[in-house]
């Protein structure tokens, strides 16, 4: 199994948590039909089911993954297999400092080039010009 290759940013969840992000492209390949559902912080049922997607790490190579959460929101706007999306990887430690499973999510935003602060150069500052 290859190892995936990411570009990770430093991120600290609303509950104070340190976590890593990475945004990335992915299509979705398949999607289960069941749906699961967690009570979240606040008490409401968040509903979700998990697919598959293929995506290209920061080095090219080509990987299929499981596992990846598609909430209900996602699918009520129209995610369908075969679509490229963004999705989001999120990894923290647990309390003894060992790993947690990765939370992966799919989004209905479509991925396209968006910007994001890597893709600025940074110039000087020109001196204004009196008149």
């Amino acid at each position: 199994m290859s190892k995936v290759t990411l570009k990770w940013k430093d991120d600290v969840t609303a509950n104070g948590n340190a976590v890593k992000i990475a945004n990335i492209k992915a299509t979705l390949k398949s999607m289960s039909k069941q749906m699961f559902d967690y009570v979240n912080g606040a008490g409401e049922v968040i509903k979700y089911t998990l697919g598959t997607v293929v995506f290209k790490d920061e080095l090219g190579a080509e990987h299929t993954k499981e596992g990846f959460v598609i909430y209900e929101t996602s699918l009520n706007q129209g995610i369908e297999v075969g679509g490229t999306y963004l999705a989001r990887i999120s990894r923290s430690n647990n309390a003894d400092g060992s790993a947690r499973k990765p939370w992966c999510t799919l989004y209905s935003a479509v991925a396209g080039d968006a910007l994001s602060d890597d893709d600025f150069a940074e110039l000087p500052v020109e001196q204004e010009m009196g008149i």
